[in-house]
């Protein structure tokens, strides 16, 4: 499991808005407040989607040198294979 997946990816300025809320005042007395993210934020529609697409960018160099080895996938949890117990100790190894 990747610690804080979702808000190590910084979100480009253009498309900050995007990822906008807006916190209604106490009983109105005060117009609300909108604010935006600035990372990628948990709970947003796309946001497993873009997660898992850095992670699986993030990783393909090191898939290129373990051929043989196997990469499990989901968003920010990766689950490492491999046929000998010392490749997956070196496979352990280079994702650190």
């Amino acid at each position: 499991d990747l610690k804080d997946c979702f808000f190590t990816i910084s979100l480009a300025d253009q498309h900050m808005e995007k990822f906008a809320f807006t916190v209604p005042s106490v009983n109105n007395m005060e117009p609300a407040k909108r604010y935006h993210w600035k990372v990628l934020a948990q709970g947003m529609k796309n946001s497993p989607t873009i997660c898992q697409w850095f992670v699986a960018k993030a990783l393909s160099p090191i898939r290129a040198l373990f051929p043989s080895g196997y990469f499990y996938q989901y968003m920010d949890d990766i689950l490492l294979a491999a046929v000998t117990p010392q490749e997956l100790i070196e496979m352990e190894n280079k994702m650190q």
